[in-house]
């Protein structure tokens, strides 16, 4: 099997894993039943950017994605039944895993040789 095969793999079934976890978290936190598919998406895409970038060293990404992400959410005010305000709590939790995961796809492109795991996944 390729490198390029198996973190495809990896990948997609991190993506799935994902949705399923952010949809709990969304259920949980926001009180949002179901998938939220342009979300989905649009995740899927923000990781692909982080992955693309941080692969090459640019990590100053991380500060422009940041600042996007802000600048996004700066007059998002969401009051749930309970009178409190747990949209922030949900959207920081969800950036954290999300450039995490990007940041996990970039270790695992960049070592695949030196994971025993997946050597022998290679072989």
């Amino acid at each position: 099997m390729s490198k390029f095969i198996l973190l495809t793999v990896i990948i997609l079934i991190t993506e799935i894993v994902t949705a399923f976890l952010f949809a709990l978290t969304a259920q949980i936190f926001y009180k949002k039943i179901g998938f939220d598919f342009k979300s989905i998406f649009k995740g899927v895409i923000e990781r692909i950017f982080l992955f693309i970038a941080l692969s090459n060293d640019y990590t100053q990404v991380l500060t422009f994605f940041s600042a996007l992400k802000l600048a996004t959410r700066l007059k998002h005010k969401e009051i749930n039944s309970d009178g409190e305000n747990n949209f922030n709590d949900y959207y920081l939790v969800g950036n954290l895993v999300s450039v995490a995961i990007a940041i996990g796809y970039v270790y695992l492109f960049k070592n695949t040789a030196h994971i025993a795991f997946l050597n022998r996944l290679l072989d």
